[in-house]
């Protein structure tokens, strides 16, 4: 953006290994947050399973709900941090929240007791992404962006890989023990919470006032909204990893296991987000999201037809090169679709599609997973992508 527009009021970044500060950090406190946040959720299909005797569709509405509410907050927080121009304080306060959720899973024992922690936790992600993705966007010079967002997914998913680790440890040795891995969860995201100490705000000095969340909304390019629209179209096709965790069962695997396909999952996404996101600065993002869209279709093929454990691992392997492709490519994308001083409602409205999308995909795709069956899910699913790849593919031609 042309320097007489805004200029971003801080002195020359310091970096650390390469990276900008406050992007280093804000990889440690997702790989923390992660590896907490993600010690709770792998364990939910057992949980539900054998504690809360709930099925696909109560677990497919509590992860839609959940998410659907948070994304309200979403659009709000990035638009607030514009205005105020004070991110990091909603980036600490959504981080507590979720953290604060996690020892008191020991006290649930009915579905609408995990759906109210799930909400809370979630409204913590809804208040810091979009500032924080702001953050991470205006402390980056615009030709490493994906680098910088693919170095935090990165580390986001490494702390996915640590967390379903522990979890599978803990339940193998004690079968049966979430109150263990709720606990232990919640210490690690102590951790979490210190690393924020080390984070500066990035400030702009405007010349004029930032916008409504409502006249920010028109001020946005109609290439951006179609662009909002095809990633809210290609997430309802996006069957919620917990409740495709749930074909390990059908398959006979004991409980324990269910936390390791998620970390093979992680290991996928984890293993080639930076390389996803260098891509993206040289393939261009549209081409990399729509590569990572393929790759789920071909997921979806290989989990309906795995019936043994190892193709079930390929097939979560192959599922896993998906967000590594799409998730901070897709941010990466909004940034460039959008100018400095409304940066933080973009990227709320992008998180705002997304949640959206996984809310209907969550509560659609549970419904239809456990009544109709899982292929009749992942064909409904696969047809959805298809239309949202169409949208994605319009978007580029928009002027």
């Amino acid at each position: 953006m042309p320097r007489h527009q805004s200029e971003i009021a801080q002195s020359p970044r310091p970096r650390i290994w390469g990276l900008p500060k406050n992007i280093f950090f804000l990889g440690l406190t997702s790989l923390f947050n992660d590896f907490s946040s993600e010690m709770v959720f792998s364990v939910f299909p057992a949980f539900f399973t054998t504690v809360l005797k709930a099925g696909a569709r109560s677990l497919g509405l509590v992860d839609g709900i959940a998410e659907g509410l948070s994304n309200l907050f979403k659009i709000f927080s990035g638009n607030v941090s514009d205005r105020l121009q004070r991110r990091k304080a909603l980036v600490v306060a959504g981080y507590v929240l979720s953290v604060l959720t996690r020892p008191f899973y020991v006290f649930v024992s009915a579905v609408g007791g995990a759906l109210g922690l799930r909400v809370l936790d979630r409204v913590g992600k809804g208040l810091r992404d979009a500032p924080r993705d702001a953050i991470i966007s205006l402390s980056t010079p615009k030709e490493e962006l994906g680098r910088s967002f693919g170095y935090h997914r990165a580390m986001d998913t490494l702390g996915s890989i640590l967390g379903p680790l522990v979890a599978y440890l803990i339940l193998r040795f004690y079968p049966l023990h979430f109150n263990a891995v709720f606990l232990t969860a919640f210490v690690v995201g102590i951790i979490t919470i210190l690393t924020l100490f080390f984070i500066s705000d990035v400030t702009l000095t405007l010349k004029k006032e930032p916008a409504t969340i409502l006249a920010a909304f028109g001020r946005l390019s109609p290439k951006f909204k179609l662009y909002a629209l095809s990633v809210f179209v290609l997430s309802v096709g996006s069957l919620p990893i917990a409740v495709l965790l749930l074909t390990t069962q059908s398959l006979g695997l004991i409980i324990a296991d269910i936390p390791l396909f998620y970390m093979v999952y992680n290991l996928s996404y984890a293993g080639f987000s930076m390389a996803a996101g260098k891509m993206s600065d040289r393939l261009g993002a549209r081409s990399v999201i729509c590569l990572g869209y393929a790759t789920l279709l071909i997921g979806y093929f290989v989990l309906n037809g795995a019936h043994s454990p190892w193709p079930l691992a390929g097939g979560f392997l192959i599922l896993g090169l998906f967000p590594a492709l799409t998730d901070g490519v897709q941010r990466s994308l909004a940034a460039q679709l959008s100018t400095e001083e409304l940066r933080g409602g973009a990227m709320g409205l992008l998180n705002a599609a997304v949640g959206l999308g996984a809310l209907t995909a969550g509560v659609g795709g549970g419904y239809l997973w456990q009544t109709a069956g899982p292929a009749t899910a992942y064909l409904a699913a696969g047809g959805v992508v298809v239309v949202g790849l169409v949208l994605l593919l319009v978007s580029s031609t928009k002027s």
